[in-house]
């Protein structure tokens, strides 16, 4: 290995854990709200399931189960809505911050690995092309629907099995409240990893964006954690080594991460001059 391959080894090294440890702290700093918003849904929803303890009733049992379990399941369509329309905005707020502090983190990381760069340029959410990736992306509804539509699903088919199996209120609402327990715990946590550093790398491309606009000739390379979980289409993509900041990569990602267990990042640069 030459002196600099060396460098440029550790050089990667250093980009990579910096990132990593920005990227957990924006990651800690959210999930503690979106685990906040759980917690106060899991309220709402144990209150509301109070209200209609008298479906898990013996007399209510007398009817057939198939009646049952159709009335139970429309009753608990009409309780959801009712909560995910009403929660949904708070949702979406959060969700929204956790996006733009990871822009700015991450333009302002690229800004620093960048010598070239003019240190008292600026990069804000203010960038046209911030504002755009924001009113195409930011606080997705499409997103945050589907955030409670997972939610509401997963309680619904609590709510069934109980009514299928015969257990009672106090049973079926343990099981619900251990099933917010878990998205407090480790939904939050996948949701908040998956949207800091989604937002983070994006930052990194609308800084490096802004730098082409500039007239620079930006260059990208997709990098992975190197280890044993990394996936073959990820290996492929870093394979590919450095392409023009606009192209996509192998696997259709234009960036990182492509899915929330994707722990890959992305390293940017100005293309070489080519001698002539």
């Amino acid at each position: 290995m030459t002196l600099y391959e060396a460098a440029a080894r550790l050089s990667r090294a250093v980009i990579a854990l910096k990132k990593r440890r920005e990227k957990d702290t924006l990651a800690r700093k959210h999930q503690k709200k979106i685990a906040a918003f759980f917690r106060a849904q899991k309220a709402q929803v144990l209150d509301r399931m109070k209200e209609q303890e008298y479906l898990f009733s013996e007399s209510f049992r007398r009817l057939s189960e198939e009646t049952i379990i159709d009335f139970t399941l429309q009753n608990w369509d009409r309780i959801w809505e009712v909560i995910a329309n009403g929660s949904s905005g708070d949702l979406q707020k959060i969700i929204f911050q956790a996006e733009a502090d990871g822009v700015i983190r991450g333009s302002e990381q690229l800004k620093k690995a960048i010598p070239l760069f003019d240190k008292k340029s600026s990069f804000n959410l203010a960038n046209p092309r911030a504002v755009q990736w924001f009113s195409d992306r930011g606080g997705s509804i499409d997103y945050i629907k589907g955030i409670q539509s997972t939610t509401g699903d997963q309680l619904k088919s609590i709510i069934g099995k109980a009514i299928d199996e015969g257990k009672s209120y106090t049973q079926t609402a343990k099981e619900i409240s251990e099933k917010f327990d878990d998205f407090t715990r480790d939904r939050a946590q996948r949701i908040a990893v998956y949207e800091t550093g989604q937002a983070y790398e994006e930052g990194n491309m609308l800084f490096s964006q802004s730098l082409k606009d500039d007239g620079l000739v930006m260059e990208k390379k997709w990098m992975t954690s190197h280890d044993e979980k990394v996936r073959p289409e990820h290996q492929a993509n870093e394979a590919e080594g450095w392409i023009p900041i606009d192209q996509y990569h192998g696997t259709g990602d234009y960036i990182p991460p492509s899915d929330l267990g994707c722990r890959c990042y992305e390293e940017y640069r100005e293309a070489p001059q080519m001698a002539g």
